[in-house]
């Protein structure tokens, strides 16, 4: 008779994974910030790497860290209106703790299992959001609650950044219980902290998050196909790890569909592993790379296509020739590529895809540009 098993891998981009693999001491280091005095520089810090290396369920695992630690939260993604998303879901966390209204000032206090508070009318008073997060953490204080906030996908070239990291600088030097976590690909980081009005960020604990280790996502995968009562055979395990590369997202999707394919099983075989794989492939191009595709313009992907004729690593010097461009024209499109995600510069000058598996899927559209013409 077949057993029914609840698939335990979560391939929903931020859905915390039941267990996190690696990241141990950038885990580690908010941690002890969030139960910390405020004096920690991970309190303030910043997530960094290419998409599907598992920056947004980080995010998510530790704004339920701090839940879970008594903290309010903020969930939000760095879009145009991202302050006052702030504001609301700040407050709308913290309503069954408080009840402040940002117009009103806070007269007293009295703390039973709710927090209620006596407000005076001040329809005149000038605010602005910083002023508006201040009557809301002074209400947290007197709980001794801290206010995390999570921003997701950091683009420099929203204006609010600037507002809210000069609002976090002088909330710390306030004394206030107040944590900032942001991730974001690295140009997108590295052009935040380059700027005079958000040089603050500079001092923050910064994370460049890697791809993941093969023992890591080996124990990851083990122990959760473990805790809903199944097991790999060896030559399927080590196929699986094979194709996850590194990548957390990848993992997940990777992890669910072995899981669907040996549904009724409780040992996976290397053909479940394979055909999963497969299927997973399938579903990370058209989930990812096909909209990365269908971004490119016809320079992109020519740029690109110059990138593929090296194994690993291009020499951003040999490209000028190879497009018959000037080295400016190779500057503009390598900070467009920077920029989407797709390549990373690993050292002054050295490029590379940074996207699992999107250097063969490139080249496999290209071909069937060419075909089609």
């Amino acid at each position: 008779m077949a057993i029914n098993f609840v698939n335990p891998f979560t391939p929903v981009v931020g859905k915390v994974p039941l267990h996190m693999a690696g990241r141990e001491g950038v885990i580690t280091d908010v941690e002890a910030a969030l139960a910390g005095t405020g004096n920690d520089p991970a309190i303030i810090s910043l997530l960094v790497g290419p998409r599907g290396i598992g920056k947004t369920a980080l995010l998510s695992y530790f704004a339920d860290i701090a839940e879970s630690s008594g903290w309010v939260t903020a969930r939000v993604t760095c879009v145009k209106g991202m302050l006052d998303d702030i504001l609301i879901r700040a407050q709308r966390s913290a309503q069954h703790l408080v009840n402040t209204q940002p117009s009103r000032k806070i007269k007293g206090a009295g703390i039973a299992n709710l927090v209620s508070l006596e407000q005076e009318d001040s329809p005149h008073k000038l605010v602005n959001w910083r002023s508006k997060m201040d009557d809301i953490l002074s209400s947290l204080a007197d709980c001794n609650i801290g206010l995390l906030v999570t921003i997701d996908e950091v683009n420099p070239s929203i204006e609010e950044m600037v507002t809210l990291v000069a609002a976090f600088q002088h909330f710390l030097d306030e004394g206030k219980k107040v944590a900032l976590i942001m991730a974001g690909l690295p140009y997108g980081v590295t052009s935040l902290l380059s700027g005079k009005s958000t040089s603050f960020l500079r001092r923050a604990a910064r994370y460049e998050l890697q791809a993941l280790s093969d023992y890591e996502v080996e124990e990851a995968l083990v122990r959760t196909m473990k805790d809903g009562g199944k097991t790999f055979e060896p030559d399927a395990l080590e196929a699986a790890v094979k194709a996850i590369k590194g990548f957390p997202f990848i993992l997940q999707l990777v992890g669910y569909r072995v899981w669907r394919m040996a549904e009724s099983s409780s040992v996976i075989d290397i053909s479940s592993v394979d055909a999963a794989a497969n299927i997973a492939r399938k579903e990370l191009e058209q989930r990812m790379y096909d909209a990365v595709w269908f971004e490119l313009s016809e320079a992109d992907k020519s740029f690109l296509q110059a990138m593929t004729e090296d194994s690993e690593i291009t020499r951003q010097a040999d490209l000028p020739s190879r497009l018959n461009k000037p080295s400016g024209h190779v500057s503009k499109y390598k900070k467009r590529m920077l920029q989407q995600g797709v390549i990373r510069e690993r050292s002054r000058g050295l490029l590379e895809f940074c996207l699992p598996g999107f250097k063969e899927y490139f080249d496999e559209r290209i071909a069937e540009e060419r075909g089609a013409a």
